[in-house]
């Protein structure tokens, strides 16, 4: 199922669970996670979700389960932020209002009540978001210099057997092709070092739509601060 709250996507199988754990959460620790959540966002800019600080739980998840909360949690804020700041120089013409927030995300299996607190609590913040978003995580000089990348087939004893594209790196053999299909890419970046991984077409055409989502945003920033 695609979800409005992720430009139409599907939710990622990690978030899944996450949510199950934000379940055992009462309302109104959600909301006050969300609220801290929103309050670090607008005041720094982490690199990595799980590194932001949490209120104390009162309950039997692990370090890692509250580590997975407020990514969880984080990404859904961000992820909404980025649906917004695509319509934020014309009329909106997919709404995303409370309700609809509210639905997905009980959807997604938080209760009614969670659903809601998140919906009011982002609601509070959304206007210095989506301008945090727009003026600051739109601009800045790109560290990314080049990228390449190849369809594979088959992953069978931990290496791949046929390529095609563009790439940089060489495949490693393998004896026994399997009927995959997967997407290798790697990123150069300006200080010349590199980072490479592999994708299924599915996440593929997920990136695809997130990277045509933010050239549509720089676009229109770049228009609105020409004219």
């Amino acid at each position: 199922m695609r979800f409005a709250i992720f430009s139409s996507s599907f939710a990622p199988d990690w978030l899944i669970v996450s949510i199950s754990h934000l379940t055992t959460l009462s309302s109104l620790r959600l909301k006050m996670l969300t609220k801290s959540i929103c309050s670090h966002l607008l005041t720094t800019t982490p690199t990595d979700p799980g590194e932001l600080t949490t209120p104390s739980f009162n309950s039997d998840l692990s370090p890692s389960e509250v580590k997975g909360c407020v990514a969880a949690l984080t990404f859904i804020v961000l992820s909404i932020t980025r649906v917004h700041s695509s319509t934020y120089h014309k009329e909106d013409e997919r709404p995303l209002d409370g309700t609809v927030v509210t639905n997905e995300l009980h959807q997604l299996g938080l209760t009614r009540e969670s659903a809601e607190g998140f919906s009011n609590i982002y609601d509070d913040f959304k206007a210095e978001l989506v301008a945090w978003n727009v003026n600051t995580m739109s601009k800045g000089p790109s560290r990314l210099s080049s990228t390449n990348w190849r369809l594979v087939y088959g992953l069978s004893s931990g290496g791949y057997t046929k390529t095609t594209g563009s790439s940089s790196f060489e495949p490693t053999p393998s004896p026994a092709p399997t009927n995959t299909l997967d997407v290798q890419m790697s990123l150069q970046k300006t200080d010349n070092s590199r980072v490479n991984f592999t994708m299924s077409l599915s996440k593929f055409d997920e990136l695809k739509m997130e990277l045509e989502n933010v050239q549509q945003i720089i676009a229109k920033e770049e228009a609105r601060v020409n004219k």
